[in-house]
């Protein structure tokens, strides 16, 4: 693995995870459930683990949605907490001409929202159909999708950081050159991660900066 304190030679994309990473407290699904009075049907569907239970629980909040257009369910998403220093972090990224992916197993249509208002660049999650079909994206699917937008950068691998929170964020943190796990519990997979808890966004952004400058 890669040792911590070697220096990256020019970051020039950092992915970041969106629940519990950019977003602190209440997560997007269960923002939205709360809104449309479906939140005990949320928690529940928190506490599953495996594939098929969470592509049933998938199903179920499509139904949960189906009286609602992505516009009202967007309106509901202003509740969110974003992560200290986001915003600031992201002013700098821009300014230094890194791009930024927001890279979740969340909704897409959510993704996109928090990514147009943020002004990342790319944006990426659980996609779902105009005939209202389920176009999946799991944890392994992060480290796919971000090895291909590399290639179509035309941008080698040591110049990605990732930035996670949680065990579904494994496989993008063990592709990025350099990664920040902002988790309470650094999973062992990740020795070579910058275990900085609850951090500020800006905080991490101006670290991996130093490296760009040195």
């Amino acid at each position: 693995m890669i040792g911590k304190d070697r220096n990256i030679p020019n970051p020039q994309l950092m992915a970041f995870d969106v629940d519990g990473t950019l977003l602190r407290g209440e997560n997007i699904c269960g923002c939205i459930a709360r809104n449309i009075g479906r939140s005990a049907e949320m928690d529940a569907f928190e506490r599953l683990r495996s594939r098929e239970e969470m592509t049933i629980g998938r199903q179920a909040m499509l139904e949960w949605y189906a009286p609602f257009n992505k516009p009202k369910l967007i309106g509901y998403l202003q509740d969110l907490r974003l992560a200290p220093g986001v915003r600031e972090g992201f002013a700098r990224l821009r300014a230094e001409g890194i791009k930024i992916a927001l890279v979740s197993i969340t909704w897409q249509f959510a993704v996109e929202w928090l990514a147009a208002d943020l002004g990342a660049d790319y944006a990426v999650g659980t996609g779902l159909t105009e005939d209202h079909q389920l176009v999946h994206f799991w944890p392994e699917d992060k480290a796919t999708w971000l090895e291909a937008l590399l290639k179509k950068l035309e941008l080698e691998r040591h110049s990605l950081v990732a930035v996670g929170d949680s065990h579904g964020d494994i496989p993008m943190l063990q592709l990025a050159r350099r990664g920040y796990f902002v988790g309470s519990d650094l999973p062992q997979e990740l020795p070579h991660v910058h275990h900085w808890p609850d951090a500020d966004i800006s905080a991490i952004v101006a670290d991996v900066l130093r490296f760009r400058h040195s």
